[in-house]
This record gives C-alpha cells, structure tokens and sequence, in this order.
C-alpha cells in the first residue's frame, strides 16, 4: 500500500465509512424487504416468535464492496481480491437476495457456489501444493462448506454478525503481522461491516441477515483463508481454528443427521444454540456463550498455534476434541432426539 494509507488515522476513517454505510443501506434493505414481502414467519424451523423482515444483510455485502472499489481509487488492491473474489461475491449476494425474495432450487445455489468457488481457484495465479488433483478437489469442497456452514449458522440474533467481528479482526492481525497490510484493512473493513449490520439484528432482530449476506460471508472468509494458506501468511492449522465454533457446530449436526437417516439438507432446529434456544435460552446468552468460548478458548489456541508452530496439530486437535465434547454434553443434557426430524 501507498505510505498515506499505512496511517491508523487512514484505517479508522476506512473501517468507520464501511460500518455506517452498512448500517445506513441495512436499514434502507430491511425497508425495502418489508415492501417486497420479504417476511420470515415464525415457525418450526425458526428460532423466533415474531414476523421478521429478511435479506438485511445486503447493506452489509454492499458496504464490503463499495468500500473496497472506493479504496482502489486511493491504493492499488491485490489483483485476486478485485479479479478472484469481489466477482463472487456480487454473484452470490445476487442469487441469496432472490433466494430471499423467492425459493431458489437447492441444485442452482449449489451450482452458484462451485462456479465460484472454480472462478477463484482456477484463475487465482497460486501454485498448489503437492496433491494435484485432490488437493484442488478438497479446496473446492471446503470453500462450499464454509458458505453453507456461515448460512446454517444464520438462526439466532446476532450469531453470523459477531462471528464475522470476530474471525474479520482475527484475520486483520495475522495478515498485519504476516507483511500483508492491505489484507489486513481488507479484513477490517468485512469486521466493520458485520458491526454495522449488527444494531438492526442485536440484540433483537428488526431484520435477519438472509442468504444475501451469511452465504457471502462464508465465501469471503473462505477466500481469505485460501490465499493466506497459500501464500504462507496464514498457518492451515491457526486457520481452521478461527471458525472452530461454527465448524464443529455445524459439521457435527449435520453428520448426526445424516447418520439418522434424516433429510439432511432440509431447514431444520437442532444445531445446539438453536436447540438452548428452544429450550429457554435468549438469544443474547447464546450469543454471549459462543463468543466466551472464541476468546477463552479458540483465541488462546490460535496465539499457541502461532507461536509454537510446532505444536500447531496437538493444539487444534485438542481444541477439535473439546468443542466436539462440548457439542456432544450438550446435545446429550438438551435430549439428542429432543427436535423432531422437520420435512
């Protein structure tokens, strides 16, 4: 980056400009998602008791955007965030608003999502690791995952906004310390968005974040995984840690649904903060919990992973081992069968 906007004084005017305006266009978008009749009813499959306007999230989808095509008036931006990334995330941001507005087929998100996922693989520049094929292969399939786990994990007030603070500004000091300043500011303009986005959703919901913004989301993470795994910046270990609590939540439920045979790509309620939900929880405690769990448990993993590279597999291991016991202690005191399987 240019000199002028190595300054903290540059940064914060950055960081600020994409946390309003993503407020400001969320506001306009839930105003527009009530004239749409884009309104989630309560339900079985929902975690909430009131009609709620959906699709919100794309004020926050288009701060990210707008904010880095302003910057690149200033300061060059990498190639493969303009080229590789910012063409995905206007494509997906496209088809949740419409999934959002209407159903749209299980088979066209998916195909969105692989095309997208090859866009930024295929022509990304980077050399791949030993592993050929299936080294590609597992990228590809981890990049889906991340976008579908960051839309299951889209259910309760606040969750996918503060989780995006979270991994935004965990990625903003790896890329920092890692010599990759304007990945940095990157990441902080994504954290300041989801904090944006986050009075409208927090800690009552005026509007849900919708498929327009959690799928996004994911793809964005996911990206800046991608290219600090492959250029050295971010250690694959420290990595995957920094989505452990969506990672385990998700990755576990689903298995347990596919081992009981259910539909497992139907809307369902059996993550566990849907069922402490369920079963008397707020919102904001849920929140709160999962968010205590990143700094006492996944923050103190990622500094060790860090520091002691060496120790990097024992330290995400163990941190797998207990967020997986955690989820199991819970789903087992909760009921396992409690939540009925949802057609």
């Amino acid at each position: 980056m240019d000199t002028d906007w190595q300054s903290y004084t540059h940064w914060f005017a950055v960081v600020l400009f994409s946390g309003t305006l993503s407020y400001f266009v969320s506001l306009s978008s839930m105003g527009l998602a009530r004239r749409s009749g884009m309104i989630t009813q309560p339900g079985a499959r929902q975690s909430h008791d009131v009609a709620t306007p959906t699709g919100g999230g794309l004020g926050l989808v288009f701060s990210v955007v707008v904010t880095s095509l302003l910057l690149q008036l200033f300061t060059p931006l990498p190639l493969f965030w303009s080229v590789n990334v910012l063409p995905g995330i206007i494509l997906l941001a496209t088809i949740g608003w419409f999934d959002d507005c209407r159903h749209v087929s299980f088979r066209l998100r998916l195909m969105v999502q692989l095309t997208v996922s090859l866009w930024l693989i295929g022509f990304s520049g980077l050399q791949f690791s030993p592993g050929g094929m299936a080294w590609f292969l597992g990228i590809i399939a981890a990049l889906m995952w991340m976008m579908n786990l960051y839309n299951f994990m889209d259910g309760s007030n606040g969750m996918a906004g503060f989780q995006g603070v979270f991994a935004g500004s965990v990625l903003a000091v790896l890329f920092y310390t890692g010599g990759e300043s304007t990945w940095a500011l990157l990441s902080l303009v994504v954290a300041a968005a989801c904090a944006g986005f986050l009075p409208l959703n927090f800690p009552s919901a005026r509007v849900f974040m919708g498929d327009s913004a959690s799928v996004p989301l994911g793809f964005i993470f996911g990206s800046f995984l991608y290219y600090g795994i492959q250029t050295g910046v971010i250690n694959p270990l420290t990595g995957i840690l920094i989505m452990s609590v969506f990672v385990v939540d998700a990755s576990l439920t689903l298995s347990a649904r596919v081992f009981r045979r259910e539909q497992w790509y139907t809307a369902h309620r059996q993550h566990v903060y849907q069922r402490l939900i369920s079963h008397g929880w707020s919102h904001g405690n849920v929140m709160l919990t999962y968010q205590i769990i990143n700094v006492i448990l996944v923050l103190p993993a990622i500094l060790l992973a860090e520091l002691y590279p060496q120790y990097g597999m024992v330290t995400a291991g163990a941190t797998f081992v207990l967020l997986g016991a955690c989820w199991y202690l819970t789903n087992r005191r909760l009921g396992l069968r409690a939540t009925a399987k949802l057609t």
